[in-house]
């Protein structure tokens, strides 16, 4: 995948809000691209964090749409994985 986009990002956030989703993007990018995987725990506590930042179900949708646009990625995809890997880690394919 390209790494050269810009993560979707709503003007309302603060600094840590930027900061959780950034975090969340990245880890989604490292289930995805790390023959590892990412440590599932991580997924479901930034994932959670995410559904805190935004309630809403719609902006949660268009997040997830956008970030899968640009990078082929699903944010909910990867968060119901960690739901119900019994592994450590999460690995997407």
């Amino acid at each position: 995948m390209n790494n050269n986009y810009s993560y979707p990002m709503f003007e309302s956030w603060n600094r840590d809000e930027v900061l959780t989703m950034m975090n969340l993007y990245t880890s989604v990018e490292k289930a995805y691209e790390d023959k590892n995987g990412v440590d599932k725990s991580l997924i479901i506590k930034l994932y959670n964090n995410f559904r805190s930042i935004n309630p809403s179900k719609m902006e949660q949708k268009q997040l997830d749409r956008d970030f899968y646009q640009i990078s082929g990625y699903s944010l909910y995809k990867t968060w119901q994985a960690a739901k119900n890997n019994k592994s450590k880690n999460v690995r997407m394919n």
